[in-house]
């Protein structure tokens, strides 16, 4: 677990109290999802998220926390938010 992902688990701890494995799954979604926001902004070199995409992100947010789809959250930020930046080089290439 890295230092981010174990901070956030102490700050949901001090709020909340131990958590249970569907906090633990959210926060794993909370961190992936931000973490797919700055490598957008990134990409996008310093552009905001366009609307349709920042949308997609929070489906893909939603579908993750509650298991509709199971899979890990850094693998699946990580091919949306890529598609996502192809998407849009595209459309501003064109």
């Amino acid at each position: 677990m890295d230092v981010d992902r174990a901070r956030a688990h102490a700050v949901v701890d001090e709020l909340v109290g131990p958590t249970d494995t569907a906090g633990d799954r959210s926060v794993a979604v909370l961190h992936a999802h931000a973490a797919a926001l700055a490598g957008i902004r990134r990409a996008l070199h310093g552009a905001a998220t366009p609307p349709a995409v920042a949308e997609r992100l929070n489906r893909l947010a939603h579908r993750l926390r509650t298991h509709d789809l199971d899979r890990d959250p850094d693998e699946a930020f990580e091919s949306c938010a890529a598609e996502a930046v192809r998407e849009v080089h595209s459309t501003l290439s064109s």
